[in-house]
């Protein structure tokens, strides 16, 4: 079993333009904000949101012609949000400043992101 407080917390500390971080396993979910900033999400809006990108991964794997998808990324107005897959039955959210380098931050979480992968 994945510990997904300890993937989390390895995530926040990896950048500090991380604002928020939130794991599905399987079954499991986790999920972790910057402290002193202001949420953006709630509880049952985080759950639908890797819902969702679990689904929306399914279909970018399904793009075979292009390779293994590697990461997804939206820019919103408040916070871009890039998406990982964790394994074969995971997904990792991660929320960054409007303004971060999205590619970098997307870097370092692929490389933690292939130490949990089963």
């Amino acid at each position: 079993m994945m510990n997904l407080e300890n993937i989390c917390k390895e995530i926040m500390k990896s950048d500090a333009e991380i604002l928020m971080v939130a794991i599905s396993h399987r079954t499991d979910t986790h999920y972790e904000e910057k402290e002193g900033t202001t949420s953006l999400h709630t509880k049952e809006s985080i759950e639908k949101s890797l819902a969702d990108a679990s689904l929306r991964w399914v279909t970018r794997r399904s793009h075979r012609m292009l390779g293994e998808p590697l990461y997804a990324m939206a820019k919103y107005e408040k916070a871009k949000r890039i998406t990982i897959p964790l394994g074969r039955y995971g997904i990792i959210l991660c929320a960054v400043l409007p303004d971060s380098d999205a590619e970098k931050i997307a870097s370092k979480l692929i490389i933690i992101a292939k130490k949990y992968s089963d």
